[in-house]
């Protein structure tokens, strides 16, 4: 079962899966909210746009609204054409935590529950509720850099080295046990949005590289001490990061969604 708010990351972490003849996917739960759970698209975008700044907002515009609306359009599909093509159950939902999803996720009764880049926490009665757990695809080396966007915190702080982690859902976000690292090396100047969207890739990797031992039960190995989690950046956040030489997006990964997204997926 993968949990994801869609976009460009989630078609990718889809598309990976749906390449390895190790994955079922019983079904799909997609996060509709924005910021809040009472907040659809426009209203959370407004309210994102105040929190973060305009370049900030249009980034995330062509992470997320950019990839969906594509659709058909582009050689990587977007989750919910990914999801009709291969007739895969899709579920929408605001809370993933409401009885309406937990007869979805009941029905289709998932061996295990895959988190990437999705915006939603993640209730104990649905991490329980498959045989295998749950499992979150995070774009940091935890403990470093917990958060909604550890990949802008970690290029604004100057880290020397990207990575991803695979690890199990617990109560408080990305702390829990690590089954799976990954230090992912980074082409020269490139954009957030590319980064980002590597490591997603590389993530998934780890996921279908960790099921023999998740299927065997392997708890992962504890965090160690450390870390620090970052909410949404700020306007000054975002100024300082580009004074230092950071790029959000480029207008050339609107190819992403197409043969140079195909590219990253031959590339694991």
């Amino acid at each position: 079962m993968l949990c994801t708010s869609g976009g460009l990351y989630g078609a990718l972490v889809l598309a990976r899966l749906l390449r390895s003849p190790d994955v079922t996917l019983a079904g799909i739960v997609r996060s509709t909210r924005v910021l809040h759970p009472a907040y659809g698209w426009a209203r959370g975008a407004l309210a994102q746009l105040r929190r973060s700044g305009a370049d900030y907002t249009l980034y995330l515009g062509l992470a997320t609204t950019v990839t969906d609306l594509a659709g058909t359009a582009a050689p990587l599909p977007s989750v919910a054409v990914a999801a009709r093509r291969q007739r895969i159950p899709l579920h929408a939902t605001r809370d993933i935590n409401d009885q309406a999803t937990g007869r979805f996720l009941a029905a289709q009764q998932p061996e295990l529950l895959v988190s990437a880049f999705f915006n939603q926490k993640i209730g104990e009665a649905v991490c329980t509720m498959p045989t295998l757990g749950a499992v979150n695809i995070h774009p940091s080396l935890l403990p470093d850099f917990r958060g909604v966007d550890p990949v802008f915190f970690a290029r604004l702080r100057g880290a020397t080295e990207l990575g991803v982690s695979l690890h199990r859902v617990t109560e408080a976000f990305d702390t829990g046990p690590i089954l799976d690292q990954a230090v992912v090396a980074m082409p020269a100047g490139e954009s957030l949005l590319a980064a980002t969207a590597r490591l997603f890739v590389r993530g998934a990797g780890c996921l279908i590289d960790s099921l023999p031992a998740i299927r065997a039960g392997a708890p992962g190995r504890p965090q160690s001490a450390g870390g620090r989690y970052d909410s949404w950046p700020t306007p000054d956040q975002v100024r300082a990061y580009r004074t230092r030489g950071g790029c959000l997006a480029r207008v050339a990964d609107l190819g992403l969604l197409g043969r140079r997204g195909l590219s990253l997926l031959d590339g694991v």
